[in-house]
């Protein structure tokens, strides 16, 4: 059974990423890019979720 900062970390990754989606539907809104910089602002957001992956799961709740 998951402990309860599993879920809590869970939870917080789920609004975290659905932060950072956020993030890219404004850019792709207000912003008209080509096709180099839409791919360098997704490795970009991808790479932050993957830290913040990281982080989350390795560090303990404070």
């Amino acid at each position: 059974m998951a402990s309860v900062q599993d879920k809590l970390k869970a939870e917080l990754m789920v609004e975290i990423y659905a932060s950072i989606d956020r993030i890219y539907d404004s850019i792709e809104q207000h912003f008209e890019l080509d096709e180099t910089r839409r791919s360098n602002v997704i490795k970009s957001l991808n790479t932050l979720k993957d830290e913040l992956y990281f982080v989350v799961q390795t560090t303990p709740l404070s």
